[in-house]
């Protein structure tokens, strides 16, 4: 058997036509485009990291806070006398009192008696504790205005004061 005859495939390549090699830039030059190009990265770094880290905090400070007001009264009124007293020569004032409005919330209760020429008698008083007597004798010769107050606590928080005088 004879050998068939040899086929010769032609392939087409397209070829692109001979362009001039591109133009080289030096590597300072080089260098220097990529200078230029990091400091609007930067820039862009520096502004945005706040604003995405600030994002990125606000997302998780989303629960819930309730936040109010409350401000301590001062007691309504008090069940007592305010009196002038002598005791063993020494002249002052005293008040006992029986009862007293409660405060919503008031954790205690401050009773200051205040003498006309300063010194003052404090008494911290429970907020179940609805009797009490606060005395106090001046140094002096007894006469003049004597003050009382009293006032609610809340915690820390101290209200407006209920207040009575007796002039001696």
């Amino acid at each position: 058997m004879p050998d068939p005859p040899l086929r010769q495939k032609v392939l087409s390549v397209n070829l692109a036509k001979p362009s001039a090699a591109a133009p080289r830039v030096s590597s300072a030059r080089l260098a220097h485009r990529r200078g230029l190009l990091a400091v609007p990265v930067a820039v862009a770094l520096l502004l945005g990291a706040p604003g995405l880290a600030y994002a990125t905090f606000t997302a998780r400070t989303a629960t819930a806070l309730s936040v109010g007001t409350y401000k301590v009264p001062a007691p309504a009124s008090i069940n007592g006398t305010l009196v002038c007293t002598t005791v063993q020569g020494k002249k002052g004032a005293a008040i006992s009192f029986t009862g007293f409005a409660p405060v919503v919330r008031a954790t205690g209760y401050t009773a200051t008696l205040t003498s006309p020429t300063g010194p003052q008698e404090v008494t911290a008083i429970a907020a179940e504790d609805t009797t009490h007597e606060v005395k106090i004798l001046s140094k002096g010769n007894g006469k003049g205005t004597y003050t009382f107050t009293f006032s609610a606590r809340v915690g820390s928080w101290i209200g407006p004061d209920l207040q009575q005088t007796v002039t001696c």
